[in-house]
């Protein structure tokens, strides 16, 4: 019998296993997908790595910034180019904006999102420590929309906001609190775009965050049985039992969950959570965003766009442009963000969201 069973073997799951054997207790990891990382996953296509899930770090994030360094990996840009032309779709027509005054724009928006009441000071005097100090408690329940509507801003430059928001959040404003927003600017200290930008998406690890995270399990020693879904979670007075959709079942002194909020209810708890988990579990997270990389023909170098909600996709950025492989020169492959995922990626989906900001474009891969 293992002293612990980790149910999920993303990040937070991985870290539990290497801190428990720290404390002198064996693990095993149980993971549903076939391999692990969780919402983080490099993959490789044509010789050319891709971060499909989570990739962007930030020194103002401790915990992560502490593990790149205990591991000594090196951090570097998201991007090969840096953005030159921003386009904004705005009551139904396509903008092209220079970077220099795309930025200007976003960074008077955000200071005016900011600046609206509550302010952040106020709700947040320790950052770092918010469930100890509770003065956002409040308005924790008021979406940002309530709060963006608020604003006194052009057409133009609401559409530029709103798009931003909607892509940082992953979800519609009228589903996203405004409290995690607004920590966030409590915990850097600072209203300005540029530096916000730099948190939420420039930087990534160098050789990808699987390296990040085979090493933490290395360290772990724990056991791994991938490409299993636990559908049970029994507790007794001898200790826990899960069970998966293998029909496989495995025994240990206790149990560490270690999965996504949106799939708690998936899981057959006995005894049941309490009540405040169970109801948490029923209204799921907020954010349902997706990420794609869609390759297109043509040399599109520092693009950045953005549309609203309605949209498919409320941003759009250049990863890179094609160089190595003859067949695939003069295409360039992009990022697309959105807050509502298909429930099945093809080509003619990938051209009806790129419509609308790249119209035309031939879409490739």
């Amino acid at each position: 019998m293992h002293d612990i069973i980790i149910v999920g073997g993303g990040f937070a799951g991985v870290t539990a296993a290497r801190e428990l054997r720290a404390a002198g207790l064996s693990s095993l990891i149980i993971e549903g997908r076939d391999r692990i990382g969780g919402r983080t996953w490099r993959d490789t296509h044509n010789g050319h790595p891709f971060e499909v899930g989570g990739a962007y770090v930030h020194w103002s994030q401790p915990h992560i910034w502490s593990e790149i360094t205990r591991y000594g990996l090196k951090v570097g840009w998201g991007s090969e180019d840096d953005i030159d032309e921003i386009r904004v779709l705005s009551q139904g027509k396509l903008h092209t904006l220079d970077a220099e005054k795309g930025y200007v724009l976003l960074e008077e928006a955000y200071a005016a999102l900011y600046n609206a009441k509550p302010q952040t000071d106020d709700l947040f005097p320790f950052p770092y420590d918010p469930l100890t100090h509770r003065e956002w408690m409040p308005y924790a329940n008021v979406p940002l929309s309530k709060r963006f509507k608020r604003l006194d801003l052009p057409p133009l430059q609401r559409d530029l906001l709103y798009a931003m928001l909607t892509s940082d959040l992953s979800s519609p404003l009228d589903e996203s609190g405004q409290t995690e927003l607004l920590r966030l600017q409590a915990l850097l200290g600072t209203d300005d775009f540029a530096k916000l930008s730099d948190v939420n998406g420039t930087y990534v690890i160098k050789k990808g965050t699987s390296v990040l995270i085979e090493r933490m399990l290395e360290d772990s020693g724990a056991g791994v049985c991938i490409g299993q879904v636990v559908t049970q979670i029994d507790q007794t007075s001898e200790g826990v039992v899960v069970r998966t959709d293998q029909g496989h079942q495995y025994t240990a002194r206790a149990v560490v969950v270690a999965i996504p909020l949106n799939t708690w209810a998936n899981i057959t708890f006995t005894p049941a959570l309490n009540e405040a988990k169970q109801r948490v579990a029923q209204q799921r997270h907020a954010g349902l965003g997706v990420k794609v990389f869609v390759r297109v023909k043509g040399k599109f170098p520092g693009l950045l766009a953005l549309a609203p909600e309605e949209h498919l996709f409320s941003l759009l950025m250049a990863s890179h442009v094609e160089k190595g492989n003859p067949w695939s020169k003069g295409s360039t492959w992009l990022i697309g963000f959105g807050s509502t995922a298909p429930e099945v990626f093809t080509l003619e989906w990938a051209r009806d969201a790129l419509a609308p900001l790249l119209p035309g474009v031939e879409v490739w891969t």
